[in-house]
């Protein structure tokens, strides 16, 4: 998986759910790559959360699939 995170409160819960699971991820913290991942389903906010199989979910959807 990777993180699109700014390490801003939000970010700090998906990245707290993460580790609490074990889960591994990549953390991109680069501003230009999280706009431009942000813009593919239209969120102007971090974090982003990409599954494996490449699909990127916003904070809410991330924190339901992190929550079940």
């Amino acid at each position: 998986m990777k993180l699109y995170t700014t390490h801003c409160p939000k970010c700090k819960v998906i990245e707290r759910k993460l580790e609490a699971k074990g889960i591994e991820y990549e953390e991109v913290t680069d501003m230009d790559k999280i706009i431009e991942v942000a813009s593919t389903i239209g969120v102007n906010s971090a974090p982003l959360l990409e599954t494996d199989d490449g699909k990127v979910l916003d904070f809410m959807e991330a924190n339901r699939l992190l929550n079940s």
